[in-house]
């Protein structure tokens, strides 16, 4: 059985919990309607939303270096 360093485990982690918003949200594109604010906007939000996710779940790492 092959190991996986908890680092890398943590970043697995980050990347398939961002991937969950980013598939939700491309879901919603095919239903957005014409408005003022188009499809950049969306994606924009979905983007920083992502950034989010990844910050928060890799500076999980940084906690267990510095333990």
């Amino acid at each position: 059985m092959i190991s996986i360093s908890p680092n890398l485990n943590i970043m697995i982690k980050a990347a398939e919990k961002a991937s969950k918003s980013v598939i939700r949200d491309f879901g919603e594109v095919e239903k957005l309607q014409v408005s003022k604010k188009g499809p950049y906007d969306f994606v924009t939000k979905t983007d920083k939303h992502v950034e989010k996710i990844l910050i928060e779940e890799l500076s999980k790492i940084k906690k267990i270096i510095l333990l």
